[in-house]
Formats: C-alpha cells, sequence, structure tokens
C-alpha cells in the first residue's frame, strides 16, 4: 500500500469547479489532464508491461538497483510466454504509445499526474473555493501546474502532507503554471530537532492526526 498525501486547496470558485466533477462531486483529475489511451482492465500483468517497455524502448531505471532488476527481467521477456489476456494488454499498450505516448493510464497518471491514481477520498465546496482529497505516495504537482495554467490570473494555494508525519509535506502558491511562493519540509535526515518539531506539527494539522501519538517517536 502507498504512503497518502492529504492535499488541500484554495483557489476562487471557477478554479476548484474545474476539478470537480459535475456527476458526483468528487474531484478528477482527468477534468484537467485526461489520459486519451484505452485501458479496459482493472490490473495490469507485469509480463506484458515488460515486453512493451522492451519494445517501445522505455529507458531503465535511473535507480541502480531497480535498474539491474529491470534489465534482467526485460532480457527475460517472451512474447511467446504470455497468456491470452496478458497478451491482449500488451498489444493495447503498443496501441495507446503510438497514440497517446503512454503504455496505459497510470504509466500516463504517474507522468501527468504526479500520483498513479486519481484523487481519494475528496470533498470540495466550491463555494468556499476549497478542495481536500488524497493521493497516492506524493502531492499531485503537473495537476496543480496544469490547473493554473487554465488560469493564468488566479492563484492556487496547495497545502499538502504525507502520512509519514513530517516528511513530504509543505505549501505553496502558483500562478500562471509558476511557483510563486513556497515553504516545503527538507528531508527528514537533514533537519534540525527544531524542524523535525515543526514540521510534524505542520502535518498533524493538515492530516488532522494527534501530536501526542508522536511524541515519543525518535528524532
Amino acid at each position: 500500500m502507498p504512503n497518502w498525501v492529504t492535499n488541500k486547496v484554495s483557489a476562487p470558485s471557477h478554479v476548484i469547479a474545474a476539478i470537480v466533477s459535475s456527476d458526483d462531486g468528487r474531484v478528477d483529475f482527468a477534468r484537467i489532464v485526461k489520459f486519451e489511451g484505452e485501458f479496459p482492465w482493472d490490473g495490469i500483468y507485469a509480463d506484458a508491461e515488460t515486453m512493451a517497455e522492451v519494445v517501445v524502448g522505455t529507458p531503465l531505471s535511473s535507480n541502480p538497483l531497480l535498474d539491474s532488476l529491470e534489465a534482467a527481467n526485460r532480457a527475460r521477456a517472451d512474447i511467446k510466454k504470455l497468456n491470452d489476456e496478458s497478451f491482449e494488454q500488451f498489444i493495447q499498450m503498443l496501441r495507446n504509445f503510438r497514440k497517446v505516448g503512454f503504455l496505459h493510464s497510470m504509466d500516463f497518471a504517474r507522468a501527468k499526474w504526479g500520483t498513479k491514481w486519481n484523487a481519494c477520498d475528496s470533498s470540495a465546496d466550491i463555494e468556499a473555493g476549497t478542495a481536500e482529497f488524497d493521493t497516492a505516495w506524493s502531492c499531485p504537482v503537473p495537476i496543480f501546474e496544469a490547473l493554473s495554467r487554465k488560469f493564468p490570473e488566479d492563484v492556487i494555494t496547495v497545502t499538502y502532507a504525507d502520512e509519514d508525519i513530517g516528511s513530504n509535506c509543505g505549501t505553496f502558491r502558483m500562478r500562471n503554471g509558476e511557483e510563486i511562493s513556497s515553504e516545503i519540509a527538507p528531508s527528514w535526515r537533514d533537519m534540525t530537532d527544531a524542524e523535525r518539531a515543526k514540521w510534524k506539527a505542520f502535518a498533524c494539522e493538515v492530516t488532522g492526526r494527534d501530536p501526542k501519538d508522536y511524541e515519543d517517536e525518535e528524532a
């Protein structure tokens, strides 16, 4: 399971309305940046994805450990060993890559949304100009950049915090797709004790967690 990141957004009402589905009131990233390919499966066969990566020449990971693992997997890839459904996924991935440059919706989401899934547990108050939602692993900065470019005269304020309290959190403001101010937590290992206390308190406030639950944690 991923770490979940709480995101809180403040902007003029028409900006918030642009990311909220009129059907169910949920925040929907596809309203801003939509995947134009097709992938009608709920899951992804790893062997289909590996085979597609071989065909389209996807670069190996920049992480040395992942690099060697991916290289080994691709060396073993064999199209004749794909089961029928995996083969169909492989073919669809190639169609998607030819059409939109991405193998599947998750591949697209990582690049264009900055997170592998759409917004979860979302709520919005359009009249108040606020929205809140969770994302997997990271704050979806590319979505906010695209939303900001759509409304270049308006300022969007984002506050976010990882459930790993004190790390991967901060706040920033954007106009016309550019960051105009920010205060982001440094790497945990680079923080002083005072900074760790500050960012723990910040993250607890954003996520609604009780700071007392983290008082006994080692610095």
